[in-house]
């Protein structure tokens, strides 16, 4: 019974030293660089999937948190505030755990050595970069499966995209239905005669 209680308070004394790992998008999040700052947590990630994609509720299930930043590159000075701020963080006991080239963007997963609930993860782009930092555990096996999905990230799609482009989209829209009530409209008048 000693050994027993001796093993379990050897297990938690263990857990308990653990260390813990900041969030390093805290500090960038300060720098005020970012046009994008989304904190989501299990209950977001679940109303995100509005397509109820398989593999992205596979690959999130046992998130806790994710911190997403996004940076356009719209000023020098806000490279120069990035590459500040990535060189003052320690990556040293990290491991690359995903890397990737896809459509212009070089992609990086990094996680601490011997941990799995812990990611630090970058997209950067020429227009801009995504940076986020995740706690819990991700599926890195559903990561090709989640690129050939058709997400609807629904309204986080929406806050993230760029207005610019999502005022196009919608005019795009609202003129094919025009054509499309146009067309009917013509239709039954033809039928009609």
């Amino acid at each position: 019974m000693r050994l027993l209680i001796l093993s379990i308070l050897t297990l938690f004394i263990f857990v308990a030293c653990e260390q813990k790992i900041e969030d390093p998008l805290k500090s960038l999040q300060e720098k005020d660089i970012h046009s994008l700052n989304i904190n989501l947590y299990p209950s977001n990630l679940k109303m995100v999937n509005t397509n109820n994609d398989p593999h992205f509720a596979e690959a999130t299930k046992d998130i806790k948190k994710l911190h997403v930043l996004q940076i356009k590159w719209d000023e020098e000075s806000k490279k120069a505030e990035y590459a500040e701020w990535k060189s003052n963080q320690d990556f040293t006991e990290w491991e690359s755990i995903f890397t990737a080239r896809i459509e212009n963007a070089d992609i990086e997963i990094k996680a601490p050595e011997g941990r799995e609930d812990i990611l630090y993860a970058s997209a950067d782009t020429k227009e801009g970069l995504f940076v986020g930092f995740l706690e819990g555990k991700f599926d890195i096996s559903q990561v090709p499966a989640l690129m050939k999905a058709d997400l609807d990230l629904g309204p986080i799609g929406d806050f993230i995209q760029d207005k610019e482009e999502k005022k196009k989209q919608r005019e795009k829209w609202q003129k094919m239905r025009e054509e499309m009530d146009k067309d009917s409209t013509q239709t039954n008048s033809d039928s009609i005669q």
